[in-house]
C-alpha cells in the first residue's frame, strides 16, 4: 500500500511537470513572460472541453496525438492519469511524446513510471533502457535488456539494444554476436541493427564489412513502427568508413547526404585525427574552414589540436 501510495504521488508529479507543458488543450501554450503570467484560470478549459472519465480523456489524448497535436494529446493523457496513476500504457505514451519532442528528462521519467506500473512488457522495458542508452546509463540499460532476454532470449530490439550496451563499452566482439543474434530473431529492424553492426565493425577497423553493412542498411526500406532512425548515423559511418579507405570524393558523397560541405570536410578530418593521419587531417579541417562561410568554431579548434599533435610528435 505504502509503495501505490508513492507511485502515486510520483504520478502527480509527473503530471504537474506535464501540465506546464499543456496547461489547455484548446492551443499549444506560448512559453513566454506574459504566457507565464496569464493567470491558471484564464488558461483552463470549460467544463464542456474536460473529458468526462478515464476512458473519454484517453481516446481525445490518441485523437490530438494522431493529429499531432502534443500539447493537447499530453494535456488529456495526464487528466487520464488522474483518474489512473497507474496505467502503464498512458504514461508510455506520454513518454513517446516527450522523447519525439526531445524532453529525454520527462521521457525518461514517464518510461520509469511505465515500467514500474508494468515491469513485464518488454515493449516499455526496451523503450526506457533505450533512454537510458542515450543519456548514457549504460549499466542501468545494460540490466533491463537482461531482464528482458532473460524472459525471451529472441527479442531482436533487446539483443540489438544489448550490441549497443557492449558497443559502449568497446567490447566490439561481443556487440557483433549481439548485432547478429538480432538479426537472426523474428522480425528484427534489420537497418537499425545494420547500421549498428557496421559502427562496431567501424570501430574494430573491419573496414570492409563494416562498409558492406552499412550499404545494405541503406538500401533495408524503414519499417513504419519503428522508433529508431538511423539513416543519417549510417551515411555518417560509412563516410567515416571510406575516409580511412582513403576513398575521399566517396565520403564526402555519403557525408553530404547530412551535413554540409564544411561539416563534411571537419568530419574527414576527426576521422583522420582519431587514426594519428595529423597532416591528412589538417589538410581537411582547413577545407572545412574555407568551405565555411562563417566562423567555424568546431574546424578552428581541431585545426589547433591537430597543429599541437603534429608539433609534438615532430619534437
Amino acid at each position: 500500500m505504502e509503495n501505490n501510495s508513492r507511485f502515486i504521488v510520483t504520478a502527480v508529479s509527473l503530471a504537474i511537470a506535464m501540465a506546464g507543458c499543456a496547461s489547455s488543450p484548446t492551443a499549444p501554450v506560448q512559453h513566454t513572460p506574459a504566457a507565464d503570467a496569464t493567470k491558471r484560470e484564464d488558461a483552463k478549459p470549460t467544463s464542456a472541453a474536460e473529458p468526462k472519465g478515464y476512458a473519454e480523456a484517453v481516446q481525445r489524448g490518441d485523437q490530438a496525438w494522431q493529429a499531432q497535436d502534443f500539447d493537447r494529446a499530453i494535456y488529456f493523457y495526464v487528466q487520464a492519469m488522474d483518474k489512473s496513476p497507474g496505467d502503464a500504457v498512458t504514461l508510455a505514451k506520454i513518454g513517446t511524446i516527450e522523447d519525439a519532442r526531445g524532453n529525454a528528462v520527462l521521457a525518461e521519467r514517464a518510461f520509469e513510471m511505465s515500467h514500474r506500473a508494468n515491469p513485464e512488457e518488454p515493449r516499455i522495458a526496451e523503450r526506457l533502457a533505450r533512454l537510458y542508452l542515450k543519456s548514457g546509463k549504460v549499466d542501468n540499460a545494460s540490466e533491463i535488456y537482461t531482464q528482458v532476454l532473460a524472459a525471451d532470449p529472441n527479442r531482436t530490439r533487446a539483443l540489438d539494444g544489448m550490441g549497443e550496451v557492449y558497443l559502449a563499452r568497446s567490447d566490439y566482439g561481443q556487440a557483433i554476436l549481439n548485432f547478429d543474434l538480432a538479426l537472426k530473431a523474428d522480425k528484427p529492424d534489420a537497418a537499425a541493427v545494420l547500421t549498428h553492426r557496421g559502427y562496431a565493425k567501424l570501430r574494430s577497423r573491419d573496414l570492409v564489412g563494416a562498409e558492406a553493412d552499412l550499404r545494405s542498411a541503406l538500401s533495408v526500406p524503414q519499417r513504419d513502427d519503428t522508433w529508431i532512425a538511423p539513416r543519417d548515423d549510417a551515411w555518417r559511418y560509412l563516410g567515416d568508413v571510406l575516409t580511412l579507405r582513403s576513398d575521399a570524393a566517396g565520403a564526402l558523397e555519403s557525408l553530404l547526404n547530412v551535413m554540409s560541405t564544411a561539416e563534411a570536410f571537419n568530419e574527414m578530418g576527426v576521422t583522420l585525427m582519431d587514426v594519428k593521419k595529423y597532416k591528412d587531417a589538417r589538410e581537411y579541417f582547413m577545407k572545412a574552414i574555407s568551405a565555411s562561410a562563417a566562423w567555424f568554431e568546431s574546424a578552428q579548434r581541431n585545426l589547433a589540436l591537430v597543429d599541437e599533435r603534429l608539433r609534438n610528435t615532430s619534437g
